[in-house]
């Protein structure tokens, strides 16, 4: 509910995110570590690095370009 509009924001841009992606990316958004998240979203931590690649992928980030940071600026 925090970031309704950067979720919006983001379903635009990228409308083939999941769910649980758009989940992963609200958290991120809040800067929560990998740890964390994995606690929250009840998976891994190997599973949550699997998961931020993937998001990767899908945002065709380059390989230089830091996730969280782009979530946060984005």
């Amino acid at each position: 509910n925090v970031h309704e509009e950067f979720l919006k924001r983001l379903k635009a841009k990228y409308p083939d995110l999941t769910p649980r992606e758009l989940k992963l990316c609200a958290y991120l958004r809040l800067n929560i570590s990998s740890k964390e998240i994995a606690t929250l979203m009840n998976i891994s931590t190997r599973g949550v690095e699997i998961s931020r690649y993937r998001l990767r992928k899908k945002l065709k980030l380059e390989h230089d370009t830091n996730l969280t940071e782009f979530i946060i600026e984005f």
